[in-house]
């Protein structure tokens, strides 16, 4: 007699191969499934967590240094081409989540001095100091974030002379100055600087400044005398200026 020998195998047309193919095919796509149940819910909490911290990032009270520089316009424009110096600000949130605020700015130009060789040396300068408050709108975008603003306040033209120390006699005195109403309309654009909880931003922006009519010294407006006292020749103009900005912010949390 010859052995009988078995197989497991299965020929075509088996039916036991049907149940087997179809176990292995739920498997696989239970997996697949799974996987991609868990990958959305990482990728959501990842873009909540990340939402949340822009949301933190532009959402508190803010405050900024820059330098600044102010281009005359105008009949002003004849006679002080530009000036240069710094300013401060800062925002308070009212509503919005940070979007709408209470923005209050100082800024300091300087545009003319001179210098007279005299004993002591005197050096007179000229500058517009500027305070100014009203609201600010901002629309925030991940990292970035643009706004603009409308203000009110008051601008402080003066020319000084201040006596070096060459005698043991360093003082400054104020020559000639004025006060205006000031208005102004601007606006920028901040840019996040470093990781998602950094509270640093770079701030560029730009704002017509309307002083009114001012009262205001220029290059050659003073010429001093035989006895040391000096001549004041001042003008009169309206004296607008175009203000460009750029500087930091940070956020106080």
């Amino acid at each position: 007699m010859r052995p009988v020998l078995s197989s497991d195998r299965h020929v075509d047309g088996d039916p036991a191969i049907g149940p087997r193919v179809a176990v292995r095919a739920f498997n696989g796509l239970r997996t697949v499934l799974v996987g991609a149940v868990l990958g959305i819910a990482v990728q959501g909490t990842a873009t909540s967590r990340l939402e949340g911290q822009q949301e933190r990032r532009w959402g508190g009270p803010e405050i900024g240094l820059n330098l600044a520089l102010g281009l005359g316009r105008g009949r002003f424009h004849d006679f002080v081409k530009a000036a240069g110096g710094f300013g401060a600000y800062g925002t308070l949130p009212i509503a919005l989540r940070g979007g709408l605020a209470l923005r209050a700015d100082l800024s300091v130009l300087f545009h003319d001095f001179e210098t007279w060789s005299s004993f002591p040396d005197i050096t007179t300068k000229s500058y517009i100091t500027s305070l100014r408050a009203g609201p600010q709108v901002a629309i925030s975008a991940g990292r970035v974030q643009l706004y603009g603003f409308g203000a009110g306040g008051f601008s402080y033209f003066a020319t000084d002379a201040e006596f070096g120390s060459s005698c043991d006699c360093s003082f400054t005195t104020t020559l000639r100055d004025d006060w205006t109403w000031a208005t102004e309309i601007g606006g920028g654009m901040r840019v996040a600087l470093g990781a998602s909880r950094s509270n640093v931003a770079l701030d560029l922006g730009v704002r017509a400044l309307r002083n009114g009519e001012a009262t205001y010294v220029t290059e050659g407006g003073v010429t001093q005398n035989a006895d040391g006292s000096f001549t004041i020749r001042p003008r009169r103009t309206e004296a607008h200026l175009l203000v460009i900005h750029l500087g930091v912010s940070g956020w106080v949390h």
